[in-house]
Order: C-alpha cells, then structure tokens, then sequence
C-alpha cells in the first residue's frame, strides 16, 4: 500500500489527533495508525492554559470545549499542613483580558472526542486502528512501515510519532535514551460536586502544598466533577510507565491515608469523600538538548514521544497541541524537502519544550518542599501573590 504523498502519523490519542486536525487544515491528506482496537474513555482532568486554547479557537474547537469543560474564575494556592492561604490568582475574565483566551479545565476524554470528531468530519485522514508498529524501513523517497496485524508494508512519505511515552516511533528511529521512573505517583479520582460542600462548588483550581506531596482539584464536565489529584513522591519505582501500575486498591487507600496524616482534617476529609482511585507512577526524560531529539531525516516525534514531562505545569497537552500547530504550519513550505520541513519544526520547538519540561520539574520541588526552602516559598508568595503565580511566558506564547 503506497502513498508517496503522504504524512503518517502513528498514535491517536490527544497529539496524534491534533496533528492530524492542523495538518488537514492545511490541506493535506495523511494516514493516521493507533494500535488499540477502539476508543474508550481513559484519564481524567487535564488543564488547558491560554497558550493551547488560542489554537484550539483557531480551529474551531473553542465553543465545543467551553461547553464541555470550566473556565475557573481564579486559583488557590493552600498549605496541605494547616489550610493556610499562601496565595491566590484570578483567572476567568482576566486571562482572557491578558492572553487572548481563557484557561480552561475538561475530562480527557472530552478533550479527545472532540478532537477525533474534528478529524473524521475532515475526511482528509485515514484512521487505522489496531495497528501496532513493528517496523520502520527509511528510503530515499519515502518510508515504509510495517505493523503486526497486517502483512502489507505502507509506503509514506514521512513520519510522526505521536504514541505516547512509551513511544515506538522512537525506540525504532532515533537513539535510545533513559525513560525514567521520577519516584511520583499521581493518584486520581473524580467526585459529583453536589456531593461536596459549599466551598468546593465555586468555580476555582485548588493546590494544597505539602512535604513530598501535594494535591490538586478543579472542576470537570460543565462543573458536575471534581477531578482530584494527590501527587506523592514514594520509593516504589516500577519498570514501566502506565496507570495501576503496582497499586491495588487497598494499596491505594493506604497509600494516601499514610501520605495525609500530616495534612488538616480539610483536605483529608475531601480525600477520602472519593472511593474510585487509580494510580500512575510519573515517568519523566531528561529536558531536551538539541533539535535533533525531535526530527531525525523523515521522521520526527511530537508531544509525549517526544518530551514528557512532570505535570507541575499542566501543560502536556498543550504542548502537543502546540507542536501540532507548528508541525502544520512548517509542512506547507513544500519548497522545502521532507527533511527540512521536519528539521525546521524541530528547531522552532525543542527549546520551547525544554524550558516546559525544566520548569515542571522545578515546580514540583517547590510545591513538595519542607524545612527553609517551604518557609522560603510561603514567604514569596505573602509577598509577591498572583504576579509570581502567573506565567506569561508560558500562557502568552505564539506557535511558531
């Protein structure tokens, strides 16, 4: 099966769906493989900042993701210890004002049903599912794929791994390097809000820092969840990345019951309102170094596969949808070969991401901190409140 004119792109989850919607935009066709045999729902709460909504209005996704997810109206920084505010950041309007869009929070699932409704009502991407990547063959004039459910080789012009942290793409193409357990687990649930009492039913993001942990919640599904999140740093360092991964629920419970008793009856009581848990050990890589991390000839990689990263930033997501939007716009320059388009693409993003991926890490040391450098940060945050809790380098950034 040949088709020398178009892009692959292997993995259809938020990334991959998102470069096939900008690239189809643009006007081009593509192929798009996923290797699980149907959609279903998985995740939970994401966060989308400015930055990533700006491009999602470009697309003409922002109405559909206003209606299926909240726009808090500010955020709440607390300590986990004593229930102390340390500082506080209006959102809402006042984003809008400043960046161009709002900040918004969703269900994963919704975020990627709308993004896959998108594509299919492009018609210019073919969708295969259950097509696991076995093989990557680079030629001349193009790339031939091989997968194990099909004894047919693809034959595509060029390649984008979008397939998550454990990424295919990249263990065939480029040069491995160390996936690593960070010794956080994120444990996650999500809670009817009319459940909850009062002071959980305004429309905010809260984050409860704490010794090696902290807890983060907002409201998902027009307003009806709370997602939860408790992150924990713990000893258990499983071999690979993936969600209940050495977590039964007993385990679970008893996990956050050890890891909270040092933290006010406020949040512990919140906690333990929610009874379906799952959990995920955090794998991270080191902050990219060089473009080349990112596009090698005819392949390059993109969200996920390419820079995963701790999630103290919440921007996963929103940096796969802003390597989507540069992907597009760097494949059009068709005066360009394969090679160069990707390469360009690559140039305009791997410091982008790395500075993401250096700042997560950094906010997670400061959210888990203990003895001088908490008293350190509460201190800042007395004085300095919404200005350091903004972050107009990250929201106010353009794709490029």
């Amino acid at each position: 099966m040949s088709e020398l004119n178009t892009l692959a792109v292997v993995g259809a989850g938020i990334g991959g769906l998102a470069a096939a919607l900008a690239l189809g935009q643009a006007g081009f066709k593509l192929r798009l493989y996923e290797q699980a045999e149907t959609f279903f729902e998985t995740g939970a709460g994401i966060g989308l900042g400015p930055n990533a909504m700006r491009v999602l209005d470009q697309w003409g996704l922002g109405s559909e993701l206003r209606q299926a997810g909240c726009t808090p109206a500010f955020l709440l920084s607390r300590r986990a210890e004593d229930g102390r505010i340390a500082g506080r950041l209006p959102m809402g309007q006042s984003f809008i004002e400043k960046y161009g869009a709002p900040y918004l929070t969703l269900h994963r699932a919704d975020l990627h049903r709308l993004l896959l409704t998108a594509v299919k009502n492009q018609a210019l991407a073919e969708l295969f599912l259950n097509r696991k990547l076995t093989g990557i063959d680079v030629q001349s004039k193009g790339i031939d794929l091989q997968f194990q459910e099909s004894s047919e080789t693809h034959q595509v012009l060029g390649l984008i791994g979008a397939d998550g942290i454990n990424s295919r793409v990249r263990s065939l193409a480029f040069e491995a390097d160390a996936l690593m357990p960070s010794g956080h687990w994120a444990y996650r649930a999500l809670l009817p809000i009319q459940d909850l009492p009062a002071a959980f039913h305004d429309t905010h993001i809260g984050i409860w820092m704490g010794k090696r942990l902290h807890v983060v919640h907002y409201p998902v599904r027009g307003g009806d969840y709370l997602n939860m999140v408790v992150l924990i740093e713990s000893a258990d360092l499983p071999s690979q990345a993936g969600w209940d991964v050495l977590r039964s629920t007993g385990q679970i419970h008893a996990d956050l019951k050890q890891a909270l008793k040092g933290c006010c009856n406020e949040l512990q009581e919140l906690i333990h309102r929610a009874e379906n848990w799952r959990a995920w050990c955090l794998f991270d890589r080191a902050p990219l170094h060089t473009a080349e991390q990112m596009a090698q000839g005819r392949v390059a990689l993109l969200g996920d596969a390419a820079h995963p990263m701790l999630p103290y930033l919440a921007q996963g997501a929103g940096m796969a949808i802003e390597d989507a939007a540069s992907l597009a716009q760097h494949w059009q320059d068709t005066s360009l070969t394969v090679e160069q388009r990707l390469s360009n693409y690559a140039q305009a993003r791997w410091q982008r991401v790395s500075q993401v991926q250096q700042r997560a890490r950094r906010n997670g040391r400061i959210y888990h901190a203990d003895g001088v450098l908490r008293m350190a940060r509460d201190a800042a945050l007395k004085l300095g409140g919404a200005k350091l809790m903004d972050m107009p380098w990250l929201y106010g950034f353009h794709s490029r």
